[in-house]
């Protein structure tokens, strides 16, 4: 279906006719006009499937999720030709058979993430007629922290088994942000290269954004509110916006790195520019700076962990979980906590202070006289 993709882009007045040309032609209307696929091709069910239910026009999808999707379906289309199936050969066997496999060589949430895939595609087929049965009925996902936590498992005996939290502690935190400019070797650009390091661990710690929202901020998304406080205008996950405060101590560094680079350190909500960007080859072919990439995030943060000596698992999100962690020990309330890390539901901030409520069991059994 070689025109899937030229449909993903049609503007709304082209939609239509394209799609109603499609379907008549392949015959994937039924009596009362609804889409199915009983008849069609594996290559059109499949495409079909990333056209309405993955790579849906309403959604704009970050790189790493798309990521995730192609290892998905990757994984699925590896374990078929390894036992020699069809998506057409899918029944009750060959649904178990699957979710064992993924349950047995995926830790929790990544088998969790691949069998909600595995579940979308089976729903509609379903629902298309593909299938004739509801195989997603006998899926059985995995049960799973949600939130914070590593998925290695440190086990003292076989039925006792200890989650450690991805997150730091304060001192830990502040040491290792310490290590951010002294991991740069080059002289060249030594001045904007550290105090672009630095900046980013301060906004890592200090405002619990994700990776991908801290390499999208332009030095448009900064702002003065009425009252003189700066903000930054983010666009987060499933591209809500929200806003959030930023401290003086990462002000100041925010406005030292645009003077090391030799910006504007004017504000100015129509500068699109990207705040980090290559400070080698700093302009693709248009002319336009190109934009920090993730690798390059991911690299500084773990060198900057080598170099303090910490945990070597320690990534980019861990500021975040330890942002959002500081935030609810220090009595901010939780509504506030959840707009501020971009939370979808509130449960998802619930699980920081059900945590910080158990760490604080102790100081609570102190307080009770047990013996008179």
């Amino acid at each position: 279906m070689n025109d899937l993709p030229i449909l993903h882009r049609a503007t709304s007045e082209q939609y239509l006719s394209l799609l109603q040309n499609k379907l008549d032609k392949q015959f994937m209307l039924d009596d009362h006009r609804n889409l199915s696929l009983a008849d069609c091709s594996e290559q059109d069910f499949l495409e079909f499937f990333f056209l309405e239910k993955v790579f849906n026009s309403d959604k704009q999808l970050s790189p790493h999720t798309i990521k995730a999707y192609r290892s998905d379906a990757k994984t699925l289309l590896i374990f078929l030709k390894h036992h020699s199936l069809s998506f057409r050969d899918l029944g009750f066997p060959e649904v178990k058979a699957y979710n064992k496999y993924i349950n047995e060589k995926y830790a929790a949430k990544s088998a969790t993430r691949k069998l909600e895939f595995f579940r979308r595609l089976l729903d509609f087929g379903y629902e298309t007629q593909f299938y004739k049965a509801h195989l997603s009925t006998w899926i059985t996902k995995p049960v799973c922290k949600k939130g914070h936590y590593l998925t290695d498992r440190t086990q003292s005996e076989e039925k006792q088994t200890r989650v450690q939290v991805r997150e730091l502690n304060q001192k830990d935190a502040e040491y290792i942000i310490s290590c951010f400019p002294k991991i740069v070797r080059s002289e060249r650009n030594r001045d904007q290269l550290e105090k672009r390091n630095i900046l980013i661990g301060y906004l890592l710690y200090t405002t619990g954004l994700r990776a991908s929202e801290l390499l999208s901020l332009n030095w448009g998304s900064f702002r003065y509110n009425r009252q003189g406080y700066l903000y930054a205008d983010v666009i987060g996950k499933g591209q809500k916006p929200r806003t959030i405060p930023i401290k003086d101590e990462t002000e100041k560094r925010l406005f030292e790195y645009r003077k090391s680079l030799g910006e504007s350190v004017e504000m100015n909500p129509e500068d699109t520019s990207p705040l980090f960007f290559a400070l080698y080859n700093r302009k693709d072919l248009d002319g336009v700076k190109k934009r920090l990439t993730y690798p390059s995030l991911y690299k500084i943060v773990k060198e900057a962990v080598h170099l303090a000596g910490r945990h070597s698992k320690v990534s980019p999100h861990w500021f975040r979980h330890t942002f959002v962690t500081m935030l609810l020990e220090n009595d901010v309330p939780l509504a506030v906590v959840k707009d501020w890390a971009g939370h979808s539901d509130i449960s998802t901030t619930n699980i920081y202070l059900e945590r910080i409520n158990q760490d604080n069991s102790y100081i609570h059994l102190q307080k009770v006289n047990l013996f008179k």
